[in-house]
């Protein structure tokens, strides 16, 4: 199973640890774009108008001028760095499998070594433009399940490994595990959204997630908060069925269009 993170704004920033080093990133194919932005970001973070460009009030520019040095910043891992309210929900854990997406990075793990910076994916940069543009121009062809690589292959491999598995399993109940190697979680938020579903013909499942009360009013404050908590239930269940995880924590409504799955979560008490 894949699950899509966005960032947070809040950040912790390593007192200690690696001097920050792109080339030790996840998919380095996204090194060159990731090399532009931080070479934009740090002349914009030393212009008298970054707080104004950067969206970032008086009680943030220190952090913006830190990042002028960002090159030579301290790193932990990124499920460690980000420290907003869907993290705190998700307390993720060394070795969770998570894909985590920024203005800043294009998409990384959360073990990848970072440093804490400030910058939005709702930000235009000069020479850069819009980072959702950019960023959906850079990712284009990539996908959760193969990064850049063919995913036809690969499939027709799975395919032929498991028609045996598929076979004995027939006899199996509903309660029994369930297979999500090619399943996708997208509990991003709009902003962060910068990479779709895979083609209708592919057997990748894809799950977008929507947060809303009782009255199927689609809610943001809290919503943070439950895309994390279900995120360390997705974590903690690896072989149920998305939508059986997602029971534990509220009511659920499923559409589906194509190989799309759009979940709505009602959690309890809202």
């Amino acid at each position: 199973m894949h699950l899509l993170l966005p960032p947070s704004e809040g950040k912790a920033a390593p007192a200690e640890g690696p001097k920050f080093n792109l080339a030790h990133l996840s998919f380095p194919e996204l090194n060159d774009a990731r090399e532009k932005v931080l070479s934009v970001l740090i002349e914009t973070s030393k212009r008298e108008d970054a707080g104004k460009i950067l969206k970032v009030g008086a009680k943030g520019m220190r952090e913006i001028i830190a990042q002028r040095d960002i090159l030579n910043a301290p790193t932990a891992a990124a499920r460690v760095v980000y420290t907003g309210v869907l993290y705190e929900a998700a307390q993720l854990d060394q070795g969770d499998d998570v894909l985590i997406f920024s203005g800043l990075f294009g998409v990384t793990t959360g073990e990848d070594l970072i440093p804490s910076y400030r910058l939005s994916m709702n930000v235009s940069l000069p020479g850069i433009g819009p980072l959702k543009t950019f960023w959906r121009k850079a990712l284009a062809g990539w996908s959760p399940e193969t990064g850049f690589g063919d995913e036809s292959e690969i499939v027709k491999k799975e395919d032929a490994d498991t028609v045996a598995d598929d076979n004995a399993n027939q006899q199996m109940s509903e309660s029994t595990v369930v297979d999500n190697d090619n399943v996708t979680v997208d509990l991003r938020s709009e902003l962060y959204r910068v990479t779709k579903s895979g083609p209708e013909d592919s057997n990748v499942q894809w799950w977008d997630v929507r947060i809303a009360d009782s009255r199927n009013k689609t809610i943001s404050h809290m919503a943070k908060h439950y895309r994390g908590l279900l995120t360390r239930a997705l974590l903690d269940s690896p072989t149920q069925s998305v939508d059986e995880v997602a029971r534990t924590l509220g009511a659920v409504a499923i559409e589906n269009e194509g190989n799309i799955r759009h979940l709505t979560l009602v959690p309890f008490g809202l």
